[in-house]
């Protein structure tokens, strides 16, 4: 899993630069789904620190967007339902912006606080959500 991480996370990167947003995840949710998860929580949230570790292998750039579509491609593909959330924090003047993957409201692939430090979003990033308006 760590190996195909390494590999597959430049190509996120690149697909989310060539394609934008909403083209990019609307087709990485085409996947076909395997069957029922037969993942325990623990499981799943081992899944999300092994990708976050295969970024500090990495040659080329990373940042939590495309961490986060892959898990949540990951899991889906494993046939776990999980919701992409997107985040504002404003620190210092600045306006940060942070994404992390959740099941039934528990981030997998970050702090257990995180949705206290950033302010995410009402709703999942939805497929049919147009990031463009």
């Amino acid at each position: 899993m760590l190996a195909m991480a390494l590999l597959l996370l430049p190509a996120f990167w690149v697909g989310l630069r060539i394609f934008g947003f909403k083209w990019f995840n609307d087709w990485l949710s085409r996947a076909p789904a395997r069957g029922k998860p037969s993942l325990a929580f623990d499981e799943i949230t081992a899944i999300g620190s092994l990708i976050n570790s295969a970024t500090f292998h990495l040659l080329g750039p990373d940042n939590c967007l495309t961490r986060s579509l892959y898990l949540q491609w990951l899991l889906g593909r494993l046939g776990v339902t999980s919701d992409l959330r997107i985040g504002m924090q404003l620190a210092g003047g600045e306006l940060k912006a942070h994404a992390w993957v959740e099941i039934a409201g528990q981030p997998i692939n970050d702090a257990h606080d995180i949705a206290e430090r950033y302010t995410a979003f009402n709703q999942a990033f939805a497929t049919q959500l147009d990031l463009s308006k």
